[in-house]
């Protein structure tokens, strides 16, 4: 039997993860490369050292064999992502394994238990989103029991952070429920910057008070019914995906990998030349792409990114992926026309030589 636990956001499960298997500063954890700035964010905050694994092209994840070469006598821990809901091969390795299902929605597998714990989060643009919240799921029972130990000293957010995430999650729900929600991301971001709405990255971790809270209460009372929700739909998003596979295919686009049967993808990667332009012609045209990941860390670039340890260069395969790739949305909301009109895009976009 599994243990669950919820915290304020993912990277606060994924602490309280790493905290209860005793890593602390100094110590090094195996992560993926091509994967976002929350992620490392907790590392960071412990005084821990990244060690960042290329990727596969293909996979989107490292490679088993390659992950198994990182590790040494001062590894702790390897934190395996399934990027874009594409479950990765995990390799068999004398530490714990904890693996990063932000992009895993109910229903997907084989994801969330071959390693001793999972974390999830249900914030915008994940599979289930229900606000700012973040779950872990414990297999190994004496992290379980570590965890629970713990779980005490972490307090319910403040009355205002209640009421402001209600107010942006009844701000989200109108947005997706008109089909505008992708056009204002833009518009999200900025707010998100200048802290006027909830942002999904803290610039300054080390300060931040979030790490010592639990999951607001709005969003645990809403959370079964948008995990039931989400199984509902995962039919109409499967035939979505087939839907995009098939015309890619039929235009002779790129795009990795290919899921099993039983995963449900939460985005669909497409290769593209001149993704800034690509993503602008997009926008023009009405069609929704993601631009991220845009770094191997993302968003951070220049000195941000340095901070993190990751050296330029140190993992080609992901700094390929972070130019070259873009991803189309596998919502269930997705009309035909929508479809077709990503695919128009992209047939324009093959003639010109752009994927």
């Amino acid at each position: 039997m599994s243990t669950v636990l919820h915290y304020y956001r993912g990277r606060v499960a994924l602490h309280a993860t790493l905290r209860a298997l005793h890593v602390s500063a100094g110590d090094e954890v195996v992560v993926s490369a091509y994967t976002c700035a929350a992620a490392i964010e907790p590392l960071l905050r412990l005084g821990v050292r990244p060690v960042f694994a290329d990727i596969d092209r293909d996979a989107l994840s490292p490679d088993p064999a390659a992950t198994k070469k990182l590790i040494n006598d001062r590894t702790r821990a390897v934190i395996v992502q399934h990027t874009f809901g594409y479950p990765a091969r995990i390799a068999e390795v004398p530490v714990p394994v904890i693996e990063n299902c932000a992009h895993i929605g109910p229903g997907s597998i084989p994801a969330g238990d071959q390693g001793v714990a999972a974390f999830y989060s249900y914030e915008w643009g994940k599979p289930v989103v229900a606000g700012v919240g973040g779950a872990a799921v414990v297999h190994d029972p004496a992290l379980a029991a570590e965890m629970h130990t713990r779980y005490p000293l972490y307090t319910a957010p403040p009355p205002g952070r209640e009421l402001v995430m209600a107010a942006e999650y009844l701000a989200y729900r109108l947005a997706a429920d008109t089909g505008v929600l992708w056009r204002l991301r833009t518009l999200y971001r900025r707010l998100a910057g200048l802290g006027v709405v909830t942002g999904s990255y803290a610039e300054d971790p080390e300060r931040t008070p979030e790490y010592g809270w639990r999951m607001i209460r709005g969003v645990r009372q809403r959370l079964p019914r948008r995990v039931t929700a989400a199984l509902r739909d995962i039919d109409v998003r499967r035939k979505v995906l087939a839907a995009y596979e098939r015309g890619l295919d039929r235009i002779g686009v790129s795009h990795h990998p290919r899921p099993g049967p039983e995963a449900v993808p939460l985005r669909l990667p497409v290769r593209v030349f001149g993704k800034d332009d690509v993503l602008r012609e997009a926008a023009a045209a009405g069609v929704e792409l993601g631009d991220w990941y845009r770094t191997p860390v993302h968003p951070l670039s220049g000195r941000e990114l340095a901070a993190t340890g990751y050296l330029e260069g140190s993992c080609p395969n992901a700094e390929w992926a972070a130019k070259h790739l873009v991803t189309l949305p596998l919502r269930s909301s997705l009309r035909p026309a929508d479809v077709n009109r990503a695919l128009h895009l992209f047939d324009r976009l093959k003639a010109r030589g752009h994927v």
